[in-house]
């Protein structure tokens, strides 16, 4: 048997001590090993595409270019920029960051690093990508759909809070759905919700909205890198800030907000299509189509999942020669998505036994725990 049928792709073996892979991943693993006997010659896509470092340069002009535009102007045009554009770039760009944290684009150290420090050219994110990287690599793919470490799991004691208000208290859980994105689209309005509700959901349920006993367990970039981005990022804003005033400093921060938050329509509704969370024979979802034009095919995921040393360029490829394997397809798009999880009060897309259990132990009242 090939090596390349095996654990040799970031994520197929753990690197954080945190034991065998999930069954759902074990189900990508066996996916790819039926897929490449079926056809050996799909070994020859894997590999990074330096190509790819060419959009960084476009995706800044475009970005810096609205800033320029909105800098003359006010804040009603600063936030339209931001909703209707900016969230969009951003997601363009983090989806470049996913394509490095696997060593799509650069294998060196010296090369990926730069790579990097452009992307945080443009995201300005304190660091937060490398953070994703980690996680990404260490948590989410080798323990996809387990609770305890994957981190793309919602925290079970604020779902646990947020069902007890939606089946007990359903006007209130619904005024509170309506604040939070109205926080949520404010400058910085993701950084403000997380301060503000955890706070009032403990307040109103009881109980505590932390799962404290949930150690993710992920891999961490070195201090030195951490410190190096951060200082980055302070750069940036300043030149943001020198070159195109306080307005276009707004619009870029103002994207970068609403893209995290709950109002990132593309963003939130891409990562609540792509995995059901209990599914284990059928654990992760594609999206195909014009959207894949704009975020660099990130809608190829169940095939990326499967070969995830394949770059965003050759995933059609995968698909167009392995159809009767990749027929996993997210029912709606990231916009339906997005509007089935406001509508629902936030409900949850990655579905795990624990949801449905009484978690007084893990989830106990406020100001026992």
């Amino acid at each position: 048997m090939s090596s390349i049928e095996t654990s040799v792709f970031p994520g197929d073996t753990p690197s954080n001590g945190n034991g065998p892979i999930s069954p759902q991943s074990r189900r990508h693993l066996q996916m790819r090993k039926d897929i490449l006997r079926a056809h050996p010659q799909l070994r020859a896509l894997s590999g990074p595409d330096w190509r790819t470092a060419l959009f960084v340069p476009v995706l800044l002009a475009l970005h810096w270019g609205i800033a320029w535009a909105v800098s003359d102007s006010n804040l009603l045009v600063v936030f339209l920029a931001a909703f209707f554009l900016g969230q969009f770039v951003i997601h363009a760009a983090g989806a470049l960051v996913h394509e490095t944290a696997h060593r799509l684009i650069f294998r060196g150290e010296k090369a990926k690093l730069a790579f990097d420090l452009g992307l945080e050219t443009i995201l300005g994110s304190f660091g937060k990508q490398l953070t994703y990287q980690h996680e990404h690599l260490s948590s989410h793919h080798p323990y996809m759909g387990d609770y305890e470490r994957d981190y793309e799991h919602e925290d079970l004691c604020a779902f646990k809070a947020r069902e007890m208000l939606v089946e007990g208290q359903p006007r209130l859980q619904r005024v509170l759905t309506v604040a939070t994105l109205v926080v949520h689209l404010l400058p910085f309005g993701f950084i403000i919700s997380d301060e503000i509700f955890p706070r009032l959901y403990e307040r109103l349920t009881g109980r505590v909205s932390r799962d404290r006993q949930r150690h993710i367990g992920s891999t961490r970039a070195p201090a030195w890198q951490r410190r190096l981005f951060i200082g980055w990022s302070i750069g940036v804003n300043l030149v943001l800030l020198a070159a195109f005033g306080w307005l276009g400093w707004l619009y870029h921060n103002w994207a970068l907000s609403i893209f995290l938050g709950k109002c990132g329509i593309s963003n939130l509704g891409q990562s609540l299509s792509e995995h059901p969370g209990d599914n284990e024979e059928v654990p992760t979802r594609s999206t195909y189509g014009w959207v894949n034009r704009l975020f660099f095919n990130t809608g190829y995921h169940n095939e990326h999942h499967t070969f995830p040393n394949v770059p965003w360029t050759r995933l059609p490829e995968l698909t167009k020669t392995a159809p009767e394997a990749f027929t996993a397809r997210s029912d709606r798009s990231y916009l339906g998505c997005w509007w089935d999880h406001v509508r629902r009060d936030f409900a949850t897309s990655r579905r795990n036994p624990l949801q449905g259990e009484e978690q007084e132990l893990r989830c106990p009242r406020a100001g026992t725990s």
